[in-house]
């Protein structure tokens, strides 16, 4: 029963968090929609801050297992810095943040509040910058930098990430109005497929730049 009321109570956080952000939300009604007594907040978490931390930490494992397979693969290209290995899973990276962050492999609350913590960032963005954002960047960036056969500089890889990123997030955030300028249907599977090849597109057209540059 403990358990229960703990994971009602984080349930709850996120939609209240999602609504209203963090500064917005409200422990009272937190508790109010899991129906569960107010004190059991701070038994748990502490307060609204250790609840708010609780969530985005949920965030951050969740995403984790969704993408540790591909980790694995990362730590054997790793190794060998093979250039068609990390071509191939630089793009398996991209399709499965994609999934994540465009379609409903995430709940809609914990998309709104990664969102919003990203967007808007609280004391607490550490928590999604050092465990999630920055070493998913940090994987990304390599990738790049391998796959060119280290011909882009690593640091010129962080930059080019950042915008393969923005195409997403830009996405999410202004989905109806890209797609009615688009004319395409809401966020489907199709869509999604667009995106993708986009974005597959961009890295192959940098990878192509960078590499006529180098026979110059």
């Amino acid at each position: 029963m403990p358990n229960d009321s703990k994971a009602k109570l984080l349930l709850s956080a996120f939609e209240e968090f999602a609504k209203n952000g963090f500064f917005g939300a409200s422990t009272r009604d937190i508790a109010a929609k899991a129906n569960i007594n107010i004190s059991s907040i701070l038994y748990y978490f502490g307060g609204k801050k250790g609840i708010y931390t609780a969530a985005l930490k949920n965030i951050v494992n969740v995403v984790n297992d969704m993408t540790a397979d591909l980790t694995a693969q990362y730590q054997v290209v790793q190794k060998s810095e093979n250039q068609s290995d990390a071509a191939r899973l630089l793009k398996d990276f991209m399709q499965r943040f994609l999934m994540i962050i465009c379609s409903e492999t995430l709940s809609i609350d914990m998309k709104k509040v990664f969102l919003s913590e990203y967007s808007c960032p609280t004391e607490e963005f550490s928590i999604l910058y050092d465990e999630l954002i920055r070493p998913f960047h940090d994987k990304i960036s390599s990738l790049l930098h391998w796959a060119s056969a280290k011909k882009i500089p690593l640091k010129d890889c962080y930059f080019y990430v950042i915008t393969l990123f923005s195409t997403f997030f830009i996405f999410i955030s202004r989905e109806d109005n890209i797609c009615k300028i688009m004319e395409w249907d809401k966020a489907d599977e199709k869509v999604l497929d667009k995106l993708l090849t986009y974005t597959n597109k961009q890295i192959d057209f940098i990878l192509s730049a960078f590499s006529q540059n180098s026979k110059k």
